[in-house]
């Protein structure tokens, strides 16, 4: 680790200040790889050492750790004895780890050593877990953790995987390979709507999803050569089965952390992007934002002709592109450093879990590579739809992966109907789970008897067949004057806004038109402020501001304008959330989406103020 003390600008009682402020960086080695016999040779030795410690077949290991080669080094250990990892995003608190050990009646946990306090504190409330493995990385036991480890030791037996590694290779056994039937993980959706639920997945599931998107991309990548940043959370179904098609497909896979992907982020070394320098790279909508927020805040810096010429040639290379016509010449000439700077080898870039804004996804294309959409949800293994990195079209998630059958459903409340080529979308195939852990009811609501997985997703086929998802379901409202509207549609098109760091539209059956919180990034607050005239002290201080709230509102509603929103799709009314949300304070899921209830909660007073702005009463 390198710390280093910056003077750094603050605002104190309307004017800056200079103050010292202590930063902490990481400091990198190069990429170490393990070769496909290794890894074999590790997890198949993991495996055994699992089974010496009493651990059986369909036996369950809670992997709690973030994103590296550790987490699929201890699920690949536990699939060679067909045992059951359980995923638990490392963002989680006390309670949801807790939730999932116990609801899965896990054998083991495996964390890493910065959660070992965590463990501490709720290892008195934990039923059925005999054994926790742990890791550590380079910089050793962090403060604080070395303490926690001798209570949980003096409660369970505690090994770092390397030593249940070595006890497997002192005493082998054979592997129990899982039939495809067979469950591979129990796997915790991200619970934005309350607790997170247990997704049984099969084998067959993961790997009919692996064999379908490899009909459809085979083409585009070079087995052997091509490399992979992993970064995204393994607990969430996107990243695991790119993951695993990689696995099972011969990409090299080089795992990262979103604290160390650039440059800015690490002292004496490269970040992931450069050192690494991917061919492809996955991604939320909120990260793409936030980077095509970056790109355009350095565009906008420059003079006229610089703006000019960059969103002028935007626009000439995706044109370029829908016409299949030469385009590369533009990147030496205009988009050289941005390429550059995720090392100058991405082929396409991944974005899912939510739908993408069309003019993020335009930028995308052009500065930087394809960006394809993907469709898909835990309860389907991961993949439904995926466009391909030829596709220049927007606002479409491409066509159903061949490991499914699709079809629309009627929505008669809210006009949607399979005929128009509109509805609820269904899938079927051997990629829908095995039903919800110890929640038959729900499984029965979700999937029909005939194996249908109802996925809550609205869809509309476009002229070309593919796939556009509207909104969920749960998502659509009707207004006072019985029309509906998206909110995650509205909130992907004013997430356009350079000042928006995020935004949780609200509407009910008593508004005629929706209102919202908005969350700015403190670091936009002063070029907003400033352009808006607007004096203040401190973040909490503007955000309650009038003239700050119309200003941000005036932004809001030329970004409506621009994207053709209608009357009744423009914001009514804002009100501003000066704390950012995340998933470390409960207003994200640890897949970035927002927590509606726990953001409304939170905003009850500024909820009320609008509704009292807009004639409503609670």
């Amino acid at each position: 680790m390198v710390v280093e003390d910056k003077q750094v600008q603050v605002k104190v009682d309307g004017k800056m200040e200079s103050t010292l402020k202590r930063w902490t960086f990481s400091k990198l080695s190069e990429y170490k790889w393990m070769t496909y016999n290794e890894v074999v040779d590790y997890t198949t030795n993991l495996g055994a050492g699992f089974r010496k410690l009493g651990i059986e077949p369909k036996g369950r290991i809670v992997i709690y750790v973030p994103t590296s080669r550790e987490w699929q080094l201890c699920a690949f250990g536990a699939f060679s004895q067909s045992m059951q990892p359980v995923t638990a995003y490392d963002t989680l608190g006390e309670s949801g780890v807790l939730h999932a050990m116990n609801e899965a009646a896990a054998d083991a946990i495996f964390v890493k050593a910065d959660q070992m306090p965590i463990l501490a504190r709720i290892m008195d409330d934990i039923k059925t877990v005999k054994h926790v493995f742990y890791f550590q990385d380079a910089y050793g036991m962090p403060d604080g953790c070395a303490e926690a480890l001798e209570k949980v030791r003096a409660r369970f037996p505690v090994h770092t995987l390397d030593e249940v590694h070595d006890l497997g290779r002192a005493n082998p056994v054979a592997r129990q390979l899982p039939a495809g039937d067979d469950i591979a993980l129990v796997m915790y959706t991200s619970g934005s709507t309350g607790s997170p639920k247990g997704v049984l997945i099969s084998h067959q599931g993961i790997i009919s999803v692996a064999g379908g998107i490899h009909l459809f991309i085979a083409p585009y990548l070079d087995y052997g050569t091509d490399v992979l940043l992993s970064y995204l959370p393994l607990s969430h179904v996107l990243a695991f089965f790119v993951d695993v098609y990689c696995i099972y497909s011969g990409i090299r896979v080089g795992y990262g952390s979103p604290r160390t992907l650039t440059d800015e982020s690490v002292r004496e070394c490269r970040g992931d992007i450069r050192e690494l320098r991917p061919m492809v790279m996955l991604g939320v909508p909120q990260v793409w934002s936030t980077i095509r927020a970056g790109m355009l805040k350095q565009v906008n810096r420059s003079s006229w002709l610089v703006r000019k010429l960059f969103y002028g040639a935007v626009e000439l290379k995706n044109a370029l592109r829908n016409h299949s016509l030469p385009h590369q010449f533009m990147d030496n000439i205009v988009f050289k450093k941005t390429q550059d700077a995720t090392g100058g080898r991405l082929k396409f870039v991944i974005t899912g879990g939510a739908p993408i804004n069309r003019d993020v996804q335009k930028l995308m294309n052009a500065a930087l590579c394809p960006m394809i959409q993907g469709y898909g949800m835990t309860e389907a293994s991961g993949l439904l739809a995926v466009q391909l990195p030829h596709d220049a079209t927007f606002n479409n998630v491409g066509a159903p992966c061949p490991s499914v059958e699709m079809k629309l459903v009627d929505v008669p409340e809210a006009n949607y109907y399979a005929g128009d080529g509109k509805g609820e979308v269904w899938v079927r195939g051997p990629s829908v789970f095995r039903g919800y852990l110890g929640n038959d009811e729900l499984t029965r609501e979700t999937v029909t008897e005939d194996g249908w997985l109802k996925t809550g997703d609205i869809g509309q086929w476009t002229a070309q067949g593919q796939l556009a998802i509207i909104d969920r379901r749960k998502n659509l409202v009707k207004l006072a004057s019985g029309e509906y509207v998206a909110l995650e549609a509205l909130e992907a098109t004013y997430k356009n806004s350079l000042y928006i760091h995020n935004i949780c539209v609200v509407a009910d059956g008593r508004m005629v038109q929706p209102c919202a919180i908005v969350n700015i990034d403190p670091q936009q607050i002063d070029q907003l402020a400033d352009k808006a005239g607007v004096a203040y002290r401190n973040p909490s201080e503007i955000a309650a501001s009038p003239e700050f709230v119309r200003a941000v509102l005036a932004d809001l509603h030329a970004v409506a304008r621009h994207n053709g929103l209608t009357k009744l799709e423009t914001l009514a009314a804002i009100r501003v959330d000066a704390e950012l949300w995340a998933p470390e304070n409960g207003k994200l899921t640890p897949a970035m989406k927002l927590k509606r209830p726990e953001i409304a909660a939170h905003n009850h007073t500024q909820l009320m103020e609008m509704y009292a702005q807009m004639g409503i009463s609670d």
